[in-house]
């Protein structure tokens, strides 16, 4: 399958800032440009090197870092660490190690802009935490500071930016550890002594000089001004303007940002010096001279890699590395045509190589000169053979199930840390010009194809297996009380060119009815067939967690049990991970209430509609036409996933009809919303919540009528982030808490990540709370469930994270949320 993916955002970075290649969308073969050259000119004839740390994606500093880079020629880098998995997705369904990927990437497109390196370590985002103590109880203290350390005397900065200070002042648990992490490094980092174990993998102790933090929040502790408000003359934007085009590039968390123009301002604190300097300029007192730098160090070796890049930018070579398939099965053979192009008036002579990891069995062939021409342009074929054992293609740091809310990294020192492997085959070209000293290029090695509405599309090289086998659903809940088959589709996808045929099967727990195999029989490369398996339950259903899984066998007794999936947007580079082709299912008690109908929104990353689905619920899915003039009458409910009111504009405009629906007897379940639900008045009486929306625009004063800078950091609005805090509900003779499912504290248990966010804080008296719930030592909060009502019908407003409860089979959110629907009148039932 080819996907259409739009080029304009490439376009624009590639005539922006150009850098490295291949670090957001794979791009079509060019020479290096004007704009790439400036930039590596500058950081040539000095050492400067910048070491920024945050605790998730969005916390970077993206104007420091292009101050960094396009302003100074300094080396800088931004270490996360996490990759943002606990938070949410504006643009897709994507949750967990899978936004994972999209944020990382989203991470390397914005470095792509700014022109920084990239660092993660192990952490798992777990989600929001409220203290730095409860976040130590997700992620190990000590093993977060090694891989701090690892990153600091990897990259070997003077300078290392704290962007939290490492206090409560810093709001969220996740942030203080970032700020408590990276001050610890500071000191440890250079203390042979700690963690001697990192001089295995060639990481010697190594002394930052200065250790600065960011005063975005308080500007009061300022010791340092930098101006970001300068004009770049290479690109014709201001360092503001490029690092805002940086930001925008995290879509999937809503961060885009006005390139205003005028005065802009980074604020920092001096907090520890080696020098004894000051902070009178951020380089006082700091050697940036290269004569005492040890020859062979990881440092000359970064500046040879400038001038390679500057000597590669002023030949105007072009070359490109293209093989004939995108997804290749073990044992595949695979063509690569490797193509220089000299549009110069002299001869160069170049070798061109190919360097590949463990996937390609068959020795790479060795290395060949050629003599380009002027205006010529030379091309060489090479065949290589894919290992026959290759598992499918994987972020390093997914190889393994996770320790905790720790990812699990291989033995590959030179690679944990960074946001992802190499590519799995390089072309390497090594160029001497008439008159210049030798230099090389480096391309991945990558497939094109056509697509006529946009024109060349470039993908990655991926390992793929001769079937990728899925499972949809993935979780289901199984009410103890059915008899009715439920069914499970298993999609295969057929990864060779050649034929193979076979038979697909569920294998089932003990004593559950097995649904005989089916057959199929796949010719092309990347067909898909989707087989609809029915499974009954056995006669005696017990309750408990039972497993599902998907077998494909081929007629040569080949077994095929694991899928491969993609997140592939048009902002970042698209990667693939692999999933076991299983099923959980979880067998409770849950009586559903007997609804004809029920109308559903679909919010924000939002998997409720399949879930309840799942169960027996019957959704119909109200796309824009029905909100704006369709019979709302006719469904029982309608249910309004998470921060729909964001990502459907008909829900907004028309919400005046939503709620004369429930006045003339309609049930609305509205699940949590952001700040506009409140603030516009959507809810048929008044409720208000805690907190504020701040940006990290709000923090940057530029000209003439800027706001002020905030004098601490957002406030949080009202949640729960204790999964397991304790639950109390305000009256026991609630009808929503008693049928047709009667709620009790087992119903509470086994809930993932939170209780809920976006409680409301205030509300009308026409209003009554249900429930009360609170993190442990702080004040109750009934804000998370709220039922009103409207008319002749009634309205809900709940904070309740039903979005991550329902997905991830969570019972008690199942029979809750069933009486919710239950609470539906007449109308459509």
């Amino acid at each position: 399958m080819r996907h259409r993916l739009s080029l304009a955002l490439v376009a624009f970075c590639s005539i922006l800032l150009s850098s490295a290649p291949l670090a957001a969308q794979l791009e079509p073969a060019a020479a290096a440009g004007a704009v790439r050259l400036d930039r590596e000119s500058r950081m040539l004839g000095h050492y400067k090197r910048v070491l920024i740390i945050g605790a998730h994606p969005d916390d970077e500093d993206t104007e420091l870092l292009t101050i960094l880079v396009r302003g100074m020629g300094a080396e800088a880098a931004y270490l996360s660490l996490n990759r943002g998995e606990g938070g949410q997705n504006a643009i897709g369904a994507e949750l967990g190690e899978a936004l994972g990927l999209i944020r990382s990437e989203e991470l390397l497109a914005a470095r792509r802009l700014d022109g920084a390196r990239q660092y993660f370590t192990r952490a798992y985002d777990f989600g929001f935490s409220k203290s730095l103590d409860e976040t130590w109880q997700h992620w190990p203290k000590d093993s977060i500071l090694k891989d701090v350390v690892r990153v600091v005397r990897r990259f070997r900065p003077q300078i290392v930016v704290s962007v939290f200070s490492g206090t409560p002042r810093d709001g969220h648990g996740q942030h203080q550890a970032a700020g408590w992490a990276a001050m610890e490094a500071f000191r440890a980092a250079g203390d042979s002594t700690r963690f001697p174990e990192l001089g295995r993998d060639g990481l010697m102790p190594w002394a930052p000089l200065k250790l600065y933090r960011s005063t975005r929040f308080d500007s009061a502790a300022t010791t340092l001004t930098i101006d970001g408000g300068v004009l770049d003359p290479a690109v014709g934007k201001s360092y503001h303007q490029i690092a805002m085009a940086s930001r925008s590039l995290h879509r999937s968390q809503d961060m885009g940002q006005l390139q205003g123009i005028g005065p802009s301002r980074v604020r920092l604190q001096l907090v520890d010096d080696r020098t004894g300097k000051g902070s009178a300029d951020l380089w006082a007192g700091v050697d940036t001279t290269i004569g005492d730098l040890a020859k062979g160090s990881l440092e000359l070796a970064d500046l040879a890699r400038h001038e390679d890049a500057v000597r590669a930018a002023r030949s105007r070579l072009v070359v490109d590395a293209v093989a004939d398939d995108e997804r290749v099965v073990p044992g595949q053979s695979l063509k690569v045509v490797l193509m220089v192009w000299n549009p110069t008036a002299d001869p160069i002579e170049v070798t061109t190589s190919i360097s590949a990891d463990s996937t390609f069995a068959a020795a790479v062939p060795p290395a060949e000169r050629v003599v380009v021409a002027p205006n010529r342009l030379e091309q060489r074929e090479v065949v290589l053979q894919t290992n026959a054992a290759a598992p499918p293609t994987r972020p390093y740091f997914l190889e393994a199930p996770r320790a905790g809310d720790l990812y699990t990294w291989p033995p590959r020192p030179a690679t944990v840390g960074l946001p992802f492997d190499p590519p799995l085959l390089t072309a390497t070209f090594r160029a001497e010009g008439v008159g210049q000293e030798p230099f090389v290029i480096r391309r991945e090695v990558t497939f094109r194809y056509n697509d006529p509405a946009v024109g060349e599309i470039r993908r990655p090289i991926t390992v793929v297996p001769r079937l990728g086998a899925r499972v949809d659903p993935a979780t289901l809940v199984w009410p103890t009380s059915s008899r009715a088959p439920r069914s499970f589709n298993v999609t295969l996808t057929h990864g060779a060119r050649d034929t193979t045929s076979g038979t697909v099967r569920l294998l089932l727990p003990a004593g559950w009815p097995v649904p005989a195999p089916l057959p199929f029989r796949f010719t092309a490369e990347d067909e898909t067939r989707t087989f609809e398996i029915r499974v009954r339950p056995p006669v005696s259903l017990s309750r408990g967690v039972f497993e599902i899984r998907a077998e494909a066998e081929d007629s040569k007794g080949a077994t095929y049990d694991v899928g491969v999936y993609a997140v592939d947007y048009s902002h970042i580079r698209p990667r693939s991970f692999a999933r076991p082709a299983t099923a959980s299912v979880r067998v409770a008690p849950l009586v559903l209430p007997r609804l004809a109908s029920v109308g559903y929104v679909r919010g924000a990353a939002d998997r409720v509609p399949e879930a309840l689905q799942g169960v027996g619920v019957p959704i119909a899915l109200l796309d824009a036409r029905t909100l704006e003039r369709g019979d709302l009458s006719r469904y029982a409910a309608i249910v309004i996933g998470s921060r729909a009111y964001e990502t459907e504009p008909a829900l907004a405009t028309n919400n005046g009809r939503l709620l004369d629906y429930a006045r003339r007897g309609g049930l609305v379940i509205v699940q949590y919303q952001q700040y506009q639900f409140f603030t516009r008045g959507y809810a048929p009486y008044p409720m208000t919540v805690g907190g504020r929306p701040l940006r990290l625009d709000d923090a940057t004063t530029r000209g003439a009528g800027a706001t002020a800078r905030p004098p601490g950091p957002p406030v949080s609005h009202d949640r729960v982030t204790d999964e397991t805090a304790a639950v109390t509900a305000l009256k026991s003779s609630y009808a929503v808490l008693r049928r047709p499912n009667r709620i009790v504290a087992e119903d509470w248990a086994g809930w993932i990540q939170e209780r809920g966010l976006y409680f409301a804080r205030s509300w009308d008296k026409a209003y009554e709370p249900v429930i009360e719930t609170h993190d442990p030592g702080e004040a109750p909060l009934e804000g998370g469930l709220l039922i009103a009502p409207v008319g002749r019908g009634t309205y809900v407003y709940t904070g309740l994270s039903f979005f991550r409860q329902l997905p991830a089979g969570v019972p008690g959110a199942y029979r809750l949320f069933a009486n919710l629907l239950a609470l539906a009148r007449s109308p459509g039932s």
